[in-house]
């Protein structure tokens, strides 16, 4: 009998060929940390609403979501519609135009923070913004982040964004390193000793459902607290709501919790699909960008070619004007708890030291997490050391479980994914059936 890689790499040779030649052109043979896969990628060409399809046709359940910028699913015809339309009207003026306002105006609509709002062209590009208008607006230097929380990939952020969550990124000068300050996730104490010691904080950045879309969870409470010790301390907060915005609820996780922040980072469902991303918050902050601030001599530069582009705007639009019915929420929150407790039912028949969790449209897998004998049931991330949540999964094990997944038509990333309003009762179904097989190949080739 052949073992999980050795089919892996049978059937999906035409696979390993092209990512042969991709290696010629890429690092890695990817354009993105989070794609590289061993022994090799699986290539995509083409999607429609819960599946894509392979090179030679082969179909998938897809729960990556566009790295979550989907939640209709592949394809809506709405948006599908919009940007066909838009596309004969033109790609890119280099000019203001109607679009742009009607996409800002639904962002103001929604989003409880969103007094003045900034388009850009990614989630990267949102927090660096945010965290200049801060250091602008307060006349102070440092930014505070959380361990695992991730921001975009430039130079404030990206430190202890993976683990072993430390300050040594390459690229990073020093200097730049001790403008930045990192805090344990969930921990107030930790917090507000930082905000007494050091007077120097602009901000505190955080992703409000917790680390990677809640792989290790923030709840209500923090968020409340965090609000009242930066008001408290003069220090604006930040909510990163690149994953959460619109995918939470319609006004994001701040509409959710009931806590607004200074300033919202926006991009992934914002677009619709399409690259783009928005700066939203308070008035007094946002008019830094504006010339009238330059003769006080705190004008922020902000130019960007593709600043809300008329493709992406068009896309946003036609999926705000969705999203603001709060229907598609409905749709994949139910899929994916259904999908998380009946995972959790074969991990609980073959007694192993697995759990599914999440909250929301999420899904996170954690394996091997060392307590064996434990009921599914009996796991509360909240109550779990933020290191053994996020990068702790057996690498190797992983490795064999994906490729058994993607071989029984499942796209499912290694931490877990996210589910969209286009799944199915039946891609659910088919979803724990295939994981099931996936388990019992495991199980025949003793890696259980």
């Amino acid at each position: 009998m052949h073992t999980i890689l050795e089919r892996y790499q049978k059937t999906f040779a035409k696979d390993r060929e092209m990512s042969d030649a991709a290696n010629h052109l890429f690092p890695d043979g990817v354009t993105h940390d989070g794609r590289y896969m061993s022994p090799f990628p699986v290539y995509i060409t083409r999607a429609d609403g819960s599946k894509k399809w392979g090179l030679e046709d082969k179909q998938f359940i897809d729960y990556w979501a566009g790295h979550g910028a989907l939640l209709l699913g592949h394809n809506p015809p709405e948006v599908v519609e919009a940007v066909t339309t838009q596309m004969h009207r033109g790609t890119h003026y280099g000019a203001c135009h109607p679009l742009e306002m009607e996409w800002g105006s639904l962002v103001t609509q929604l989003i409880p923070s969103a007094e003045r709002v900034r388009f850009v062209s990614s989630g990267t590009e949102a927090t660096l913004m945010a965290i200049r208008l801060a250091r602008t607006y307060t006349g102070k230097n440092k930014v505070l982040k959380f361990a695992g929380h991730f921001h975009g990939w430039h130079d404030s952020v990206i430190l202890g964004a993976y683990p072993p969550f430390d300050m040594n990124v390459p690229g990073i000068p020093e200097e730049v390193r001790n403008t930045t300050l990192l805090c344990p996730p969930n921990d107030i104490d930790a917090v507000e000793t930082l905000l007494k010691t050091d007077k120097d904080i602009a901000c505190i950045i955080l992703e409000p459902t917790g680390a990677s879309f809640g792989i290790v969870p923030t709840n209500g409470t923090f968020l409340k607290q965090l609000r009242e010790v930066t008001e408290a301390h003069g220090v604006l907060l930040i909510f990163d709501e690149v994953i959460t915005g619109f995918r939470v609820a319609p006004g994001g996780a701040q509409a959710h919790y009931n806590v607004t922040p200074d300033m919202t980072t926006l991009a992934k469902i914002l677009a619709g699909g399409l690259p783009g991303g928005a700066l939203a918050g308070k008035t007094e902050v946002l008019e830094l960008i504006s010339m009238k601030s330059e003769r006080d001599g705190l004008k922020m530069p902000h130019p960007g070619t593709f600043n809300a582009n008329p493709l992406s705007a068009a896309a946003g639009i036609a999926m705000l004007n969705i999203i603001k019915t709060g229907e598609p929420h409905k749709q994949a929150n139910h899929t994916a708890a259904r999908l998380r407790t009946e995972l959790n039912g074969v991990i609980d028949d073959y007694e192993l030291d697995w759990v599914v969790y999440g909250e929301f449209s999420g899904i996170k897998l954690l394996v091997g997490h060392g307590e064996k004998g434990m009921r599914t049931s009996d796991f509360d991330p909240y109550t779990w050391e933020y290191r053994k949540l996020k990068g702790s999964s057996d690498a190797d094990l992983l490795i064999r479980l994906r490729c058994g997944l993607l071989l029984n038509g499942i796209d499912l990333a290694s931490n877990g994914g996210m589910t969209t309003a286009a799944h199915t009762e039946e891609d659910v179904t088919e979803t724990v059936a295939a994981f099931a097989q996936t388990l019992e190949w495991l199980k025949a080739e003793k890696a259980l």
